[in-house]
């Protein structure tokens, strides 16, 4: 295999066309750097320079030798600075998975938005997966990185995990309901309402937070129909079947016939970020510093 200091010796006296200049290039002596010329060409079994006591020029092998020498370095060169890009996580793929509801939330899309501006060398994929799906798919490395909501028992281990933001939960009741001209709402006061729910396995940290309300309160919740989006969610809230929790941030979901009604008391959702906690890529790891840093400032949410 071709010795790439040999091949970066021979393109830089091919464009000196003189041995000593070269050299000095080089910064090594003149006959050293003659002597690896010369085993390039033995290597090669060609003859790469003319040489004479006026002049050095290039034979036309070396002519041609010298083209493919320059794309060898090249690709050298590109391979070494992907490399410590890699190695840095300024380069790579991301795999980041999201809840239904989390990009209506003003710190996912900041958060992927700086990240993207500050990286672009790292490409950035998406996909929808429900809270309950994200922890196998990060420990089956199909997902770098999941935006999700908190779930009321620890994150499974080998899975690391930091708060991101912490939202406040509200009302999703139908326009012509008699909640909806309130400017607040005990959850109590929903007693009597049917919820509309995610189904078993998916939302599981927004239906988690209903049944903690719902014990809090001393009630039993009556269950109505479910959906698996927080858009079908909202939409059978506008169709009257029920009510529905949701985080504040699905308040920008506007849809006519849905109203939402802040609840009194301190009842808040974390939003979590999560990655494994061994063998993450240098990406994920330094995704994972970025947004602890950015939702560590002052005027983050």
């Amino acid at each position: 295999m071709l010795d790439l200091r040999r091949l970066r010796y021979f393109v830089t006296v091919a464009d000196e066309l003189h041995f000593g200049r070269a050299a000095q290039r080089l910064h090594i002596a003149q006959p050293p750097l003659t002597r690896h010329i010369s085993s390039l060409e033995a290597e090669l079994g060609i003859r790469l320079f003319e040489r004479s006591t006026r002049a050095v020029t290039l034979t036309p092998e070396g002519a041609q030798f010298l083209e493919h020498a320059r794309h060898v370095l090249d690709a050298a060169g590109s391979a070494e600075s992907s490399a410590r890009q890699l190695a840095g996580g300024t380069a790579g793929r991301l795999a980041i998975g999201y809840t239904s509801s989390i990009p209506m939330s003003r710190v996912f899309s900041e958060i992927v938005r700086a990240f993207g501006r500050q990286s672009p060398e790292v490409e950035l994929g998406f996909r929808e997966v429900a809270s309950a799906g994200q922890y196998r798919e990060i420990e089956a490395g199909v997902l770098d990185i999941a935006f999700g909501w908190a779930a009321s028992e620890p994150a499974p281990r080998g899975i690391a995990q930091i708060s991101v933001a912490r939202e406040p939960l509200v009302a999703a009741v139908p326009s012509g309901s008699r909640h909806a001209t309130r400017d607040a709402l005990a959850f109590a006061e929903l007693a009597h309402e049917a919820f509309i729910v995610y189904p078993p396995g998916q939302g599981s940290a927004l239906n988690a937070a209903l049944y903690q309300l719902c014990a809090d309160a001393g009630l039993t919740p009556r269950l109505g129909p479910t959906a698996t989006q927080v858009t079908t969610l909202v939409a059978l809230v506008a169709a009257e079947r029920g009510v529905a929790i949701v985080p504040a941030s699905v308040t920008a979901l506007q849809m006519a016939g849905v109203q939402y009604v802040p609840l009194q008391g301190a009842h808040a959702l974390e939003q979590t970020l999560i990655w494994r906690a061994q063998n993450a890529s240098r990406c994920a790891l330094r995704f994972a510093e970025f947004a602890r840093a950015a939702t560590q400032r002052p005027d983050s949410a």
